[in-house]
């Protein structure tokens, strides 16, 4: 009572330890989740509220890019001031220029804005560049472009539709934004929380307000993805600080806005609650676990021992034993170990005796049926041969033939593997010895996958000799034999079927009956059949059994069912038949 009791307490002792580690941790990850799905949530809100003022800021940009290249007084422009002196041209670039400058004074997003001729290399500006015309003289297509570290509108005309070639292209308007003004975005979006941001430009350089932490730039360069509809989330490491980075794809610009949190300082005080308490149930499961051992040491191990043992009896290893424990001699477990292994003597004993009994009985058994099958047909045979021996010398030599095939596969049984293929090559030189006897036409039709499957020896010749000698020699005209092998689940039903005389509904009935009863018929018909049925309860149980019909020429089918899955005797090879 004593030992159940100490059992059972250190394992109250132990599941109460792990219940307490385990609700701890839950709780304290489920603090960690939240803190760390509210700052991502709020990182989320403030990239979306970046990049709608991004979006907003672009799409104004072109907007102005557009407009200035449908305009027509731009579009007329280099045609007008050719046939104006030199005075009115100057005060038609004047007011072009103007009105540009007037445009552009409540836009704080936009740095300058101008126009190129490429033919006449000709340019308008609302401040002046010197590498301008080097820039816009490069552009071929409209869109948006980051150029010498500029975000660059650019709009073409014709601008119906896109130009073929270069050529094509008349006049370019280019729209250049203040980067100051994306610094600034940055700045006012991501002001709290402890969160810093920047664009990745592709290859180029980063955009940011201030310094950036080492690396991220270069893992966000390796992680972010094109993915304009989604926020992108990674985790990133820098020595003992965690930081989670964002990403969002602006599609017009090709550039990514990445953000990123440090989370090590916000979830510090959580990590050192952890470390305390971790340590105190570490401390606690020290001493349990010296318990334990202690516990193991004088009943546990003994148990699973003999626990073992069983397993292996169980799994049919009748030669193991445990022998003498140091330690456990004295006690209980002395005597529990002494009585385990003198019963798997004597059932492993008992076993070898009923093995040898089964053994000698299938041999018996395996004889009786060769002793059925062989007398009259081996006179019938031989008498074939010395009534044809003068006439007809070819048919002697077929005769012969399958005879000898025939006794040879019989003298062979017990020492080969018998399969489908085998065993219905004995039934082919059976129905071959009887064709040339009497009158009569025979099939066997074996799928070839089924060929090499394993099945017990003369299964299917007594019913083939069934077949003749009890159908078709009892019909007048009958001539007909089949034998059809077909797969079914994981075994097969073999059929033969033959035209002689049929079987009554009553006949029927009774011959299931006498099948199936436990001893033989009294007499020497239906034996055969009743063998084949008791060797196949012996081998597959319920799984392999005989069944009868009428069939489509008047006569009767015997069908036999084996399944491939069990092996000859299994788990019904020392079931006592009578």
């Amino acid at each position: 009572m004593q030992k159940v009791d100490m059992k059972r307490f250190i394992y109250f002792f132990v599941f109460f330890l792990l219940l307490t580690l385990s609700l701890f941790f839950v709780m304290n990850t489920l603090d960690s989740r939240t803190i760390q799905q509210s700052l991502v949530s709020n990182a989320k809100n403030q990239v979306s509220y970046a990049e709608s003022v991004v979006d907003d800021m672009l799409y104004e940009a072109s907007m102005y890019g557009i407009q200035y290249t449908a305009d027509s007084s731009v579009r007329f422009y280099r045609q007008q001031i050719r046939e104006l002196d030199s005075y009115n041209a100057q005060m038609k670039k004047n007011a072009l220029v103007e009105r540009m400058d007037n445009a552009l004074l409540s836009n704080q997003s936009i740095e300058s804005l101008a126009v190129y001729w490429k033919q006449e290399h000709a340019m308008i500006a609302t401040r002046q560049d010197p590498l301008a015309y080097e820039i816009y003289g490069s552009v071929e297509k409209r869109g948006w472009q980051m150029v010498n570290g500029n975000l660059y509108y650019f709009s073409l005309y014709p601008y119906i539709r896109e130009p073929r070639t270069p050529d094509e292209i008349q006049y370019v308007v280019g729209v250049k934004l203040k980067m100051d003004y994306l610094r600034n975005v940055l700045k006012k979006s991501f002001n709290e929380g402890g969160s810093e941001a920047f664009f990745l430009v592709g290859d180029g350089p980063t955009i940011s307000n201030g310094p950036l932490v080492e690396g991220i730039a270069n893992q966000a360069r390796e992680t972010v993805a094109p993915d304009p509809k989604e926020i992108l989330k990674f985790d990133y490491a820098s020595g003992r600080e965690d930081y989670f980075v964002l990403s969002k794809y602006i599609e017009p610009i090709d550039t990514y806005l990445v953000t990123y949190t440090r989370t090590s300082d916000l979830l510090e005080p959580l990590n050192r609650n952890r470390q305390m308490f971790v340590g105190s149930i570490m401390a606690v499961l020290l001493i349990g676990l010296i318990v334990i051992g202690i516990f193991y040491r004088n009943f546990y191990r003994n148990v699973q021992l003999l626990r073992n043992r069983f397993r292996q009896v169980e799994r049919g290893d009748y030669g193991v034993r445990i022998g003498s424990i140091p330690g456990a001699a004295s006690t209980e477990f002395g005597t529990l170990f002494g009585g385990f292994d003198h019963m798997v003597a004597r059932t492993e004993s008992l076993l070898e005796s009923l093995k040898t009994e089964t053994d000698l009985r299938r041999s018996a058994e395996m004889k009786q049926l060769q002793a059925q099958i062989n007398p009259h047909f081996l006179y019938n045979s031989l008498f074939f041969i010395m009534s044809m021996a003068r006439s007809s010398p070819e048919a002697v030599i077929r005769m012969s033939k399958h005879l000898a095939e025939y006794y040879r596969y019989l003298t062979r049984l017990g020492s080969e593997s018998i399969t489908l293929e085998t065993e219905l090559e004995l039934a082919d030189h059976y129905l071959g010895i009887m064709a040339l006897c009497k009158t009569m036409e025979y099939e066997i039709i074996l799928p070839d996958l089924l060929k090499k499957q394993p099945i017990m020896p003369l299964i299917i010749q007594p019913i083939v000799e069934n077949a003749i000698l009890h159908g078709i020699e009892e019909r007048q005209g009958a001539h007909r034999v089949s034998i059809v092998v077909e797969p079914a689940d994981t075994g097969a039903v073999i059929t033969v079927a033959n035209d002689g005389r049929g079987l009554t509904a009553e006949e029927l009935h009774q011959l299931k009956q006498d099948v199936a009863n436990a001893e033989p018929p009294s007499g020497s018909g239906g034996v055969g059949l009743w063998n084949i049925e008791k060797r196949l309860k012996n081998a597959y149980g319920d799984a392999g059994n005989l069944e009868f019909a009428v069939n489509e020429w008047g006569g009767l089918s015997v069908s036999v069912r084996i399944e491939f899955a069990a092996q000859e005797g299994g788990n019904y090879g020392v079931i006592d038949r009578g």
